[in-house]
């Protein structure tokens, strides 16, 4: 073990994690990290290894930092109906049943809704003046309201707000290494937005609409047909992972391409560089130094160590998108990059079933923030807060000057 490496929860590591990362790669690509007690992945050929193996599984209910929910909470069922925790058989069923709504054809049909919403809190910020936070105006309501349109879970008028918390607080307690804070407070949003969601299913028995939500209820028929109480747990699931992750994601472009002008002065020049630069975002600093923790099933190894059976291990995403035999000087922030080998939403059977409609949905938080985001724009360094959960570290707001 390097001598700088004590473990991921170090306060250093979390803030920013690649130089350990870096100098595990090269080091001990395979580490024990005695506090967590998991084993961390940090290569890009073990790590997309370990994210497509079935011998490891996701249900964290195996993990051994997992603290059961309350019975009878729909918190509790959540570990039990979703994707993450079933068999092969069971996930593959459920994922068909999802995956006719996130094609690349039908997120196509999806853009003018994209776009509408992106305009919509877009045109507001066209020749404002002064200093502006970019996640309350821009890249925090966008991605909810995207999500909630595609499902049918709108939020009820004047309940905007409480409505994307809840997304946002769902999605705390999978992050790795939550605290117990955290974990209560996402078991709660959950409870909240579970009951929200099934007050809506009923509706839609009644009266179907065009929606993610009526597609499930009205086209599950025959043997694969999915419960009640598995389609809002899925559905929450979706709801809660396109609210949180999409905003950080827009977050992080914004500011990134604030901090490299050199590359938003390229991306100006040639917008049809968007989709890469996107990638290229989510490559170069999108999440932690875990991950979601994987259970190994059997003894296996991995870049030529064994893994016990009923080891925890993480792969670590981050580390593997800035290998450097995978890509030229991985360190430097580049939108002309080749992206194609980015890991950030994942590999194999699990790869993120929502990925086609998060890159669409940057692509078009990133045209309009062209549109709106004057010449010589800048981030307000001392004014940006960061807020840690578990292993991740995510910017609470983007205070823009805009001259």
């Amino acid at each position: 073990m390097p001598k700088s490496f004590t473990t991921l929860l170090d306060p250093d590591v979390v803030r920013d994690p690649h130089p350990t990362l870096a100098e595990l790669r090269r080091t001990s690509p395979v580490v024990w990290d005695p506090v967590i007690e998991t084993w961390l992945v940090t290569r890009h050929e073990d790590v997309k290894a370990a994210l497509g193996d079935p011998r490891f599984s996701r249900d964290r209910r195996l993990t051994k930092s997992y603290t059961p929910p309350d019975p009878e909470t729909w918190a509790a069922r959540h570990d039990e109906y979703t994707m993450n925790v079933s068999d092969e058989t069971q996930h593959r069923r459920w994922r068909k049943q999802l995956s006719a709504g996130f094609t690349p054809r039908a997120v196509r049909r999806m853009e003018g809704l994209v776009r509408a919403v992106v305009s919509q809190f877009a045109r507001p910020l066209i020749r404002r003046r002064g200093a502006v936070d970019l996640v309350a105006k821009f890249t925090n309501p966008i991605p909810n309201t995207v999500i909630s349109r595609i499902t049918g879970i709108p939020p009820y008028p004047g309940e905007e707000d409480r409505f994307r918390q809840l997304g946002q607080d769902v999605i705390r307690q999978f992050f790795p290494m939550a605290d117990a804070e955290n974990k209560r407070r996402g078991e709660q949003a959950m409870n909240e937005l579970a009951e929200w969601i099934g007050k809506l299913a009923d509706e839609r028995r009644q009266e179907p609409q065009d929606d993610l939500l009526s597609d499930l209820i009205v086209g599950n028929q025959g043997e694969d047909a999915m419960s009640n109480v598995e389609i809002i747990m899925q559905i929450v699931v979706l709801v809660a992972a396109g609210s949180e992750t999409t905003t950080l994601g827009g977050t992080h472009a914004i500011r990134l391409l604030l901090e490299h002008p050199d590359q938003l002065a390229l991306l100006r020049a040639d917008p049809s560089l968007t989709r890469n630069a996107v990638r290229e975002v989510l490559r170069f600093d999108f999440g932690g130094a875990g991950s979601m923790p994987l259970v190994a099933t059997e003894d296996l190894e991995i870049g030529g160590v064994v893994i016990r059976r009923g080891d925890m291990l993480m792969s670590s995403v981050s580390s593997a998108n800035r290998d450097e035999t995978v890509f030229d000087a991985p360190d430097r922030f580049d939108i002309t990059r080749d992206t194609r080998e980015t890991l950030t939403f994942g590999s194999g059977p699990h790869y993120c079933l929502g990925a086609n409609l998060a890159l669409q949905e940057l692509d078009c938080m990133l045209e309009g923030t062209l549109e709106f985001l004057p010449e010589g724009a800048r981030l307000i360094d001392d004014e940006l807060e960061w807020e840690s959960i578990g292993l991740m570290r995510r910017p609470v707001n983007l205070p823009v000057d805009f001259g």
